[in-house]
């Protein structure tokens, strides 16, 4: 039989499940190349993480993506909802094409605002999360022209909350083998509501306009997404000290009480 102490330290201190990696590669293209394996996010899978090819909905302006699952290749409830404006594979370019990620950065779907002085915002929807369970969320973005085009300046921004956070390039034509945050991707950790939602916000980058720079000083009416890892966060033990205080003091009254 358990003592009460082995009850209320097992109430106090419990144990931390490993946390569910949800990998989404956006695609493009009639026979899309869907990359496997871990990228920025620690994945438990590590190099055999599956990622989930999401494209889009037919012709509509918009990717819908019941049934994913989990980098295990579980079945979840987590859904998305995005709009876009297209999607385009790309085989050149400046963005990370080295370092084994070619299939998660060559394809994407982007929104497009119609002039580099405008800019335009797309929303997006994560559902069938844990009602206000906490998750980092990471985003990658970047389109595949950043130099020597009128297109120039390819990344994007993104939006939870009223916080705001771009991607940029890291001047390398090709990449330079890494995936960098701030530069590749970008990460936000955020509690979902209590329907289990979380909703974001992604826009093309004007300089001056919506940020202070862009990536190489030029801005662009597109904004690439190329993929998005959706990591949940076990809820946080207490502190170690102020946890064994109160099991400790919860067994002096039982003891009073006998």
């Amino acid at each position: 039989m358990r003592s009460p102490l082995a009850f209320i330290l097992a109430a106090a201190c419990p144990c931390i499940a490993q946390a569910a990696v949800v990998n989404i590669d956006f695609s493009a293209g009639s026979a899309p190349i869907t990359y496997a394996g871990q990228a920025a996010a620690a994945d438990p899978a590590g190099s055999a993480a599956i990622w989930n090819a999401v494209g889009r909905d037919g012709s509509k302006d918009r990717v819908a993506q019941p049934a994913l699952v989990d980098s295990l290749g579980v079945s979840t409830s987590i859904t998305l909802s995005l709009g876009i404006s297209g999607s385009h594979a790309s085989v050149d370019g400046d963005l990370e094409h080295s370092g084994g990620y070619d299939a998660l950065m060559s394809d994407y779907v982007y929104v497009n605002s119609g002039s580099s002085s405008l800019v335009t915002t797309s929303t997006g929807v994560i559902s069938g999360l844990g009602a206000f369970d906490v998750y980092d969320l990471y985003f990658y973005g970047q389109g595949d022209k950043f130099a020597g085009n009128t297109f120039a300046g390819q990344n994007s921004l993104f939006t939870i909350g009223g916080t705001s956070r771009q991607t940029s390039w890291d001047g390398v034509q090709g990449g330079d083998g890494s995936l960098a945050e701030g530069t590749e991707y970008v990460k936000f950790t955020v509690s979902a509501d209590a329907d289990g939602r979380i909703e974001f916000l992604w826009s093309n980058v004007v300089a001056g306009v919506n940020t202070d720079a862009d990536a190489d000083g030029s801005a662009s009416r597109y904004a690439g997404f190329n993929a998005l890892q959706i990591v949940h966060n076990p809820s946080p033990i207490p502190e170690a000290s102020s946890a064994l205080l109160a099991g400790l003091g919860a067994l002096g009254l039982l003891r009073r009480r006998r």
